[in-house]
């Protein structure tokens, strides 16, 4: 039997070929060059119903290759959202979801729709863009903690924040789904 065969169907996107190795006892964990499972490179293709299929006859959704990354890391990349956000219950499953470092996150915005907000006392030029952090705190810099423009964060700040400016820090799901929409066929 070919060592790669069962990499060679998922990544062709071969799903009764898939099936048929899995009945006949292929091993789920064969790896490529890459370091890389059927899973990884199904999740990469965003081929849903191999990942799915993979996943039931018990593959390792969280095998990563020698690039370090996760089944549904891959996906995340590739944007392929359908796939990454299966893959993603399935970590969260495994306990090894929340082990992430949260990314560092800022939205640019124009100084004077801050002016509503009865405790916004900076004074820069109405022209002025400025950067609302993950952690509520204002900049001048688009660099968490440079050029502080205003830290006092209370619960009304953080809901004028999300109720006024809709402000909030997208999922990596989410980011890859807006990617996915505006990347050009």
């Amino acid at each position: 039997m070919n060592e790669a065969q069962l990499i060679e169907a998922a990544k062709a996107g071969d799903i009764n070929r898939v099936q048929a190795l899995i009945d006949d006892g292929e091993d789920l964990e064969q790896k490529d060059n890459y370091g890389w499972t059927a899973l990884n490179w199904a999740a990469g293709h965003g081929y849903l119903a191999i990942v799915q299929l993979l996943h039931k006859a018990g593959a390792n959704a969280v095998n990563s290759g020698r690039d370090l990354r996760t089944p549904y890391q891959i996906a995340l990349a590739a944007a392929q959202v359908e796939v990454a956000s299966l893959l993603q219950q399935v970590e969260q499953d495994s306990g090894i979801g929340s082990e992430r470092p949260v990314r560092p996150y800022c939205k640019a915005y124009p100084v004077k729709v801050f002016d509503q907000f009865s405790s916004w006392r900076p004074t820069l030029a109405d022209d002025a863009v400025v950067y609302l952090h993950q952690d509520f705190s204002v900049t001048a810099s688009m660099w968490h903690g440079e050029d502080v423009v205003f830290d006092r964060v209370s619960e009304d700040w953080r809901n004028y924040c999300r109720d006024r400016l809709g402000f909030h820090v997208p999922t990596d799901l989410e980011l890859a789904a807006d990617y996915r929409q505006r990347r050009p066929e």
